[in-house]
């Protein structure tokens, strides 16, 4: 498996080559002439759920990693972008949907378990459909389409997870519940410009 990121060598904000130090117990790299510390590789990503009666919609991808994978829609949060609008983004680019959150159905925790890897963390949101046709974009996905839960579980290199996810939005929705999981807040002060607190209803 290839790297997802080069190693930081030197400091990037003196250039000095960085040494490992112990800090709590644990070797880090530090800047021996300024105070950096790299604490390590981080990756926010986030998948889309979106249901159309008693069917669920994924795509497969058309690139790796996991060319070829059945999936929901979804990929990189950028850096300066809410989990919210990058879901949303992220559905249309690949789907051409327009969508709008719920809830935040699920998050996948997968600490670095192999060197050059980032510890990666994954938000699945619930969404509602709002507008736009489904007409996917070849260079992002090979095919898309709304499948039962009978369907998904035929198809051949379906990921797990995307399995388990329209599952349970397919249950709760059956049960009634049309906001599972954790909604956004409004009004609760939290520090930072762009920053959003998710709670349970």
């Amino acid at each position: 498996m290839q790297p997802t990121y080069c190693e930081f060598n030197f400091c990037p904000y003196c250039g000095a080559k960085l040494e490992i130090t112990l800090i709590d117990n644990k070797p880090r790299k530090t800047c021996p002439a300024c105070p950096f510390i790299h604490w390590g590789e981080y990756s926010l990503g986030v998948g889309g759920v979106l249901l159309q009666g008693e069917r669920g919609l994924l795509v497969q991808r058309a690139h790796n990693p996991g060319k070829g994978r059945w999936t929901i829609p979804g990929g990189y949060v950028d850096q300066n972008e809410k989990m919210e609008k990058a879901v949303v983004r992220e559905v249309l680019e690949e789907t051409g949907l327009i969508t709008e959150p719920v809830s935040v159905l699920a998050v996948r925790d997968r600490p670095e378990d192999v060197p050059g890897m980032k510890h990666d963390i994954y938000i699945v949101f619930l969404l509602r459909l709002l507008g736009g046709e489904l007409k996917f974009d070849p260079g992002e996905v090979m095919q898309a389409g709304f499948y039962s839960l009978e369907d998904c579980q035929k198809l051949e290199n379906i990921a797990p997870l995307s399995l388990e996810m329209i599952s349970k939005a397919l249950q709760y929705t059956r049960e009634g519940n049309l906001a599972p999981g954790f909604i956004r807040r409004e009004g609760i002060k939290v520090v930072g410009a762009l920053s959003e607190l998710y709670t349970l209803p």
